[in-house]
């Protein structure tokens, strides 16, 4: 759970090794961004390399400080608590969570999050990969995750804290918003929320994942994409999408577009699997909304959202297990045995791994020791995951209320 050692057990460490030739300074390489500067110029346009000097002022000193901040409130307690908590920015708990409102009747409140959560995302992974800023060093801060592929990242903006802040303003908004809730009420939730995001956001800096610099750009693309989303809500309010034919096309090609157009890191970093994830969702949930007022499938408006226990938890059971099952069970075979019989789709992943394996062939073995060159992602898998993540709110929005429906529990 914890990685990394701090400086003075470092020391202590060096001091009590029987051979000293043992001790081995960290290797900071393994880790994306830290590589030195003539790294990155030599791969990068000039304009881009300039912009990431400049902010590499923010980020090169801060490990230290940081260290002496989680030094101070470093406890069992906390890490247990900050550890769990970083969850609730993780992938599986939104694929999970999300869903559940709609059962309950609130589709255009899951819409305004996977709209925020989605371009947070997207956004926090495209600067992410531009400017190939570092993590904070670990040691001397230490690393307390339950993921390891978090730490393979670059560091700035923070997802977690651009997709807190676009839902904490989301809530804020629907709940100082509802004219129906007393004010004790609106003041209490209001408390949850900024605890909710207090945790989530300064939990970063204590599980030593996040800088400054990190968490200030993650929260501006948190603010912005939040006051777009309103801004096309109450802007076009009677925007009818079933009118036209081809919004499916578009929303799958702008997603699509978005996919291909993404800037490609120098290091490599998985964050941009998240981004095709989302992209996924964005598309799939607009489609079947285009879906269901062009053709009548509206039964996930209709959904009572006052209902017994049981209900509830009948409801959430089967619910989870569509997701579930079509996620883990049922989609991968079919994706791709549809993209690649059915529509032809050439798999490059043989492709990909092949050159993946060549460019450690000639780094003498060097990604052992150091974070390897972005190599790119096989196509198949961007268009297949993209479906993947597609097929969850068709599943969610279609399958699940008409499986509610023949088991009266809608």
């Amino acid at each position: 759970m914890v990685d990394g050692l701090n400086s003075s057990s470092i020391r202590k460490r060096a001091r009590t090794l029987s051979n000293p030739n043992d001790f081995q300074e960290p290797n900071y390489l393994l880790d994306p961004g830290n590589h030195p500067s003539e790294h990155f110029r030599t791969r990068m346009s000039k304009f881009r390399f300039n912009v990431r000097e400049k902010l590499l002022v923010f980020t090169n000193n801060q490990s230290l400080t940081l260290s002496r901040w989680q030094k101070n409130y470093r406890c069992a307690f906390n890490d247990l608590y900050f550890t769990y908590t970083s969850l609730m920015g993780s992938h599986t708990f939104y694929v999970l969570c999300l869903p559940i409102p709609i059962w309950f009747g609130y589709f255009e409140t899951t819409k305004d999050m996977v709209y925020i959560l989605g371009y947070s995302i997207y956004l926090s992974g495209f600067f992410k990969d531009y400017w190939c800023l570092p993590r904070p060093r670990a040691p001397p801060l230490h690393r307390i995750t339950l993921s390891e592929y978090t730490t393979k990242e670059y560091g700035a903006p923070s997802s977690h804290t651009a997709n807190a802040t676009g839902v904490s303003l989301l809530f804020l908004y629907n709940i100082w918003g509802a004219e129906a809730c007393p004010v004790t009420v609106r003041l209490l939730l209001t408390c949850l929320v900024v605890f909710y995001y207090m945790t989530l956001v300064f939990g970063r800096i204590y599980c030593g994942m996040h800088g400054l610099l990190d968490l200030a750009s993650g929260g501006i693309i948190g603010i912005a994409c939040f006051l777009i989303r309103i801004y096309f809500k109450c802007g076009f309010p009677n925007l009818h999408i079933e009118k036209y034919w081809w919004f499916p096309l578009l929303s799958v090609g702008w997603g699509l577009i978005l996919l291909f157009k993404h800037v490609k890191p120098i290091d490599e970093c998985p964050c941009f699997q998240d981004s095709v994830a989302f992209m996924g969702v964005v598309s799939g949930i607009e489609c079947c909304e285009w879906m269901g007022k062009r053709f009548g499938f509206t039964s996930v408006y209709n959904l009572e959202p006052n209902c017994g226990w049981q209900q509830t938890l009948a409801r959430l059971l089967v619910g989870l297990a569509f997701v579930i099952i079509w996620k883990e069970v049922i989609s991968k075979p079919l994706v791709y045995s549809l993209l690649i019989k059915g529509m032809r789709l050439k798999d490059d992943r043989d492709m990909a791994a092949r050159r993946r394996l060549e460019a450690t062939r000639k780094e003498g073995g060097s990604s052992k020791l150091e974070c390897p060159l972005y190599i790119g992602e096989p196509r198949i898998d961007i268009v297949g995951r993209f479906v993947i993540y597609a097929g969850i709110p068709f599943t969610v929005v279609v399958c699940s209320p008409a499986a509610f429906s023949l088991l009266h529990i809608a």
